[in-house]
């Protein structure tokens, strides 16, 4: 497992320069964590929604004249930067989750670079629809993050089956029986719960799981019934907030 290493962020704003440094690093940031949202229909991911943190550069300084502000994500992408001539505020979007290290800079003309780190927490929900089915499709996640990094600590399920009247304000349809099932890369099912819905009902199985190291598929056995069903479900992974807390 990859080790994080936090630094210790400097109470109000970020101010890594020591005495004696002509360029003085401020940063102010009111958020230093989020939850990427994806979308998913029938199975198809239909949208995807990222995190945009702000880093705001504004009250640096230098004795000379200030060239360019940037964060790095430190994963060897190239940085995110905005000229001095054009502004101080530089944003960054997340769309994979996972606790990253990034590094934040300063560079004026006297080529005197300052750089610190923060650390940043971004979380995922993924929110999945099926409507009138008999075969309810498995919902396939993979928890590991994209960055290596330390994984989340937990996963936490909701699962919503619905049965529609089969005739609106009418009726005529009857219960159906399902099982859910958590199942791992083993293909063994670590969580299972069964449930019956009744015709205009709606049944919940909300769960937590705590093997964040291995892809996963949340199942539903439809095992007896004649209704259409609809599904709504989400999974979202939650870290550690281990996050260097908003300074403004």
């Amino acid at each position: 497992m990859t080790t994080l290493v936090i630094m210790t962020a400097f109470a109000g704003c970020l101010e890594p320069s020591s005495p004696g440094e002509s360029l003085d690093l401020i940063v102010s940031y009111d958020a230093t964590n989020g939850t990427v949202i994806e979308t998913y229909e029938d199975g198809e991911l239909v949208e995807r929604k990222g995190v945009e943190l702000t880093f705001d550069f504004s009250d640096t300084t230098s004795s000379g004249e200030l060239i360019r502000f940037g964060v790095n994500l430190l994963d060897g992408s190239p940085a995110t930067t905005i000229e001095a001539d054009n502004g101080s505020v530089v944003s960054v979007e997340f769309f994979d989750h996972g606790l990253y290290e990034i590094a934040l800079f300063a560079l004026d003309d006297n080529a005197e670079q300052i750089i610190s780190t923060m650390v940043v927490r971004i979380e995922l929900r993924m929110e999945w629809t099926q409507s009138t089915t008999y075969d309810p499709l498995p919902m396939a996640f993979n928890p590991v993050p994209m960055n290596e990094g330390i994984p989340p600590a937990v996963i936490i399920i909701e699962s919503n089956i619905e049965n529609p009247e089969l005739i609106e304000n009418i009726g005529g349809g009857r219960e159906v029986e399902v099982t859910w099932e958590l199942i791992d890369q083993g293909n063994l099912a670590c969580q299972q719960q069964e449930g019956h819905v009744e015709e205009g009902g709606i049944i919940t199985w909300k769960t937590v799981h705590f093997n964040t190291y291995e892809a996963h598929e949340l199942a539903i056995q439809y095992d007896n019934g004649q209704d259409y069903i609809n599904v709504n479900q989400s999974v979202t992974y939650q870290y550690e907030q281990l996050e260097t807390e908003p300074n403004s």
